[in-house]
Parts: structure tokens; sequence; C-alpha cells
């Protein structure tokens, strides 16, 4: 019997395991003559299949892990025997069927089918990157901050602009006021200068009025 761990998991009373590996190859047709065109395409992914028992008091448990690792849709870790091929690190589980014949408790048979796994490659310099687009995003939103501040600056400063003009308003005003004042006591003075110089007192001229 294999030794298989999955994970965390090791699975025992592994009954058998099957590999099945395959090359990618594409057939294109080629008209007016024999046969097809052909495009190899690389490895396909390793496909394991794998039957075992599992029972006991905690069959249950150790099925319902499978379970919820199969749920998960995440690679988990693989380790086995030198019988399967060393080339396999990582799989993921595709599907799980699990059987319990009648009159025996706390006993089951399950199958396993598992896909080796191979991490994905890193974008090339030129292909599609999706944090560059989230930093154009964040850059467009950075300069309609910036150009909104920049609006607000100018409006503060227009509003100071004007009310340095009203206050420029208000001095020439008070000005005007104290020339007007001014002229009017000129005016007086005038006056009195005019009736000092007919002779007599402010009294008498008054009264002559």
């Amino acid at each position: 019997m294999e030794a298989i761990v999955l994970g965390d998991l090791e699975l025992d009373l592994v009954t058998s395991i099957a590999i099945t590996e395959a090359r990618k190859v594409a057939l294109h047709p080629w008209p007016g003559g024999d046969g097809d065109l052909l495009q190899d395409l690389g490895m396909a992914a390793a496909q394991i299949r794998l039957t075992g028992i599992a029972y006991g008091e905690d069959a249950g448990s150790r099925l319902e892990q499978l379970r919820t690792k199969l749920q998960a849709g995440e690679p988990i870790d693989f380790a086995a025997s030198a019988a399967v091929a060393a080339n396999i690190d990582q799989v993921m589980i595709t599907g799980l069927q699990v059987h319990q014949p009648p009159g025996r408790p706390q006993y089951y048979e399950y199958e396993l089918q598992l896909i080796r796994y191979v991490q994905p490659p890193d974008p090339a310099p030129g292909g599609f990157d999706a944090d560059a687009v989230a930093d154009v995003e964040a850059q467009i939103q950075a300069d309609a901050l910036a150009d909104m501040q920049d609006q607000a600056g100018a409006l503060g400063t227009a509003e100071g602009l004007m009310n340095a003009v009203d206050g420029q308003l208000d001095a020439a005003a008070e000005l005007l006021e104290k020339a007007a004042n001014a002229a009017e006591l000129l005016s007086g003075l005038a006056l009195l200068r005019k009736v000092l110089g007919a002779g007599g007192s402010v009294v008498k001229a008054a009264s002559t009025e």
C-alpha cells in the first residue's frame, strides 16, 4: 500500500494509485494532404486517481477533511512513495467519491481524483498588469484632488483681494467724509472772518443779519 500525504493529512490504507500523463497536441487539417499537421503544446497536467479505505472512529472526520480541501479549491502539498513521479509537488483535488458498504459501520471506501498544480508564471513585462491600472486610477484621483485644492486656493486669493478692495473703499469714503467736514469748517471760518471784517461785535453783526 502506498503512503500518501495531502497537506497535513496522511491517507491510510491507500489500495491503488494511477497516474495519467499526456502531451498536449493540436491537430490542424492539411488541405490536399494525408494526415494532419501536429502542433506540440507541451505536457498536460498529470492526473492522479487513487482509491483507499478509511475505517475506525475517526474515519468520518478524516473524510470530512478531504471534503473541506476539495471545497477550498486551493493547491496542497503532495508527497508519495517512489512509485509516484517525483516531480509532482502540489496537487488540487478535483473529485471525491465515498462509498459505505451496507452493514459495515465506520468503514468507508473512497476514490480521489487529483491534478498536478504548477505555479503560473509571472506576467510578461508587456502584458496586462492589473496593478498598473490601479496605479493609473490612483494618479488620476490625486491629480483631480490637486486641481480642486488649487481652485480652492485661487478662490481664497480672490476673496482676500476683494476684502482688500473693500478696505480701500472704506478708507476712501472715510477720507472723503473728513474732507467734507474740513470744507464745512473752512466755510464757517470764512463766514466768521467776513462778519468780523464788517466791524462791530459778533452779536451786532448777527442781529444786523
